[in-house]
């Protein structure tokens, strides 16, 4: 990654308002960043991406007594070396408004950071961090040909300097909903190429695993070998067929205990390439102080493309599971969602965090590229 230059990132800034010229930015009157997190939470809406259809009925692939099984203080052979996780922030600059035409923009920074906990000290072997502004497509009919033909020339430009800065355009085909939302949408998909891009340039013998903060739901990661995703929000969309009965989540997770985990799942009527390998569990790793039945519950994602699984299929996910309850230690608290947080993936937040810019020089790119128009 290219050195962080302020100066050099300001100038970027300047020329993208540059290519603005002939509108106005109508800037926000918000002094803070307007969150992603507020829109709702992003990692479960991932996962719902995992039950899109309202065929979501899950079979387990495994018989256990009362449907559940202690890995509390089980032995295990260490896996996990590697941790990834990704973060945004976002701000919503204002309105750019040219002759009948208009649309919102944002800018966000989106980092990705991967921790080595190899020497049980934990350290980052990786880390990723770019600014990109979200343009519309000009197939959307939001924004003239000229500025959008200017955006691209200095995108490639950007792209052969390899900046910070970036641009991206997202085409019509892309929109749901409203714009603006489309445009938030097309952030946390920038998010997921660069923790995928990170994953895949990541060096790691075959006995190091990786964790990924969060469900697991592209082709793509599901093709990663030893790797797992560990999601502390997670869809509320499946029901699970528990011997004659068929249960919702927070019904069949009332019953699990601290250190316990559920019986491994996959979906009834597996269609796409990641429901056809993807099995999936959850476990409690956390039940201080008392909690809804979903509290304290990660669920775990992972590659096992069997029918069938055998005893040393569950004998695997049982030594996984206990060394993902001890990582819930040292705890987090009280940081957000700290019950579902284990420490390596609470570092990766806190090292994103310390490196993105300060909310008072977020909100100042509004003024750099309205002063450029």
């Amino acid at each position: 990654m290219p050195t962080f230059s302020l100066v050099s990132e300001k100038n970027h800034w300047k020329n993208v308002g540059n290519c603005l010229k002939g509108g106005d930015l109508v800037l926000s009157p918000f002094e803070q960043p307007i969150e992603e997190e507020r829109r709702g939470d992003p990692d479960q809406a991932d996962d719902d991406q995992n039950f899109a259809t309202d065929k979501n009925l899950c079979l387990p692939l495994e018989e256990l007594p009362d449907n559940k099984k202690r890995v509390m203080n089980l032995a295990f052979n260490r896996r996990f070396r590697f941790f990834l996780d990704g973060s945004i922030r976002t701000k919503y600059v204002g309105e750019y408004v040219e002759g009948s035409l208009s649309f919102p923009l944002i800018v966000s920074e989106i980092a990705a950071v991967v921790i080595d906990v190899l020497h049980h000290k934990p350290e980052p072997t990786s880390f990723t961090k770019r600014l990109y502004f979200v343009f519309p497509h000009k197939d959307t009919n939001v924004i003239s040909d000229g500025a959008y033909d200017r955006l691209v020339e200095l995108q490639k430009t950007l792209a052969q300097e390899k900046s910070n800065t970036q641009l991206y355009f997202m085409k019509k085909k892309d929109i749901a909903r409203d714009l603006r939302s489309s445009l938030l949408g097309a952030v946390r998909s920038i998010m997921h190429g660069i923790e995928y891009e990170t994953a895949t340039n990541l060096r790691r013998e075959s006995k190091d695993w990786l964790v990924i903060d969060g469900a697991i739901r592209n082709e793509h990661f599901i093709n990663l070998e030893n790797t797992v995703g560990l999601a502390k929000s997670f869809s509320r969309k499946p029901s699970f067929r528990v011997g004659n009965k068929t249960l919702t989540l927070p019904a069949y997770m009332k019953n699990i205990n601290e250190g316990e985990r559920s019986a491994i799942f996959r979906k009834a009527n597996p269609v796409t390439p990641v429901e056809k390998k993807l099995v999936f569990w959850y476990q409690r790793i956390r039940t201080f102080p008392p909690m809804e039945p979903l509290g304290g519950i990660v669920k775990v994602d992972m590659s096992m493309p069997k029918d069938k699984l055998d005893e040393s299929d569950s004998k695997l996910v049982d030594e996984i599971s206990a060394e993902i309850y001890n990582l819930r230690l040292p705890a987090t608290y009280p940081r957000p969602r700290w019950p579902s947080m284990i420490y390596p993936i609470s570092i990766c937040e806190k090292y994103m965090s310390a490196s993105f810019l300060s909310r008072y020089c977020l909100s100042q790119i509004g003024y750099e590229l309205k002063n450029a128009l």
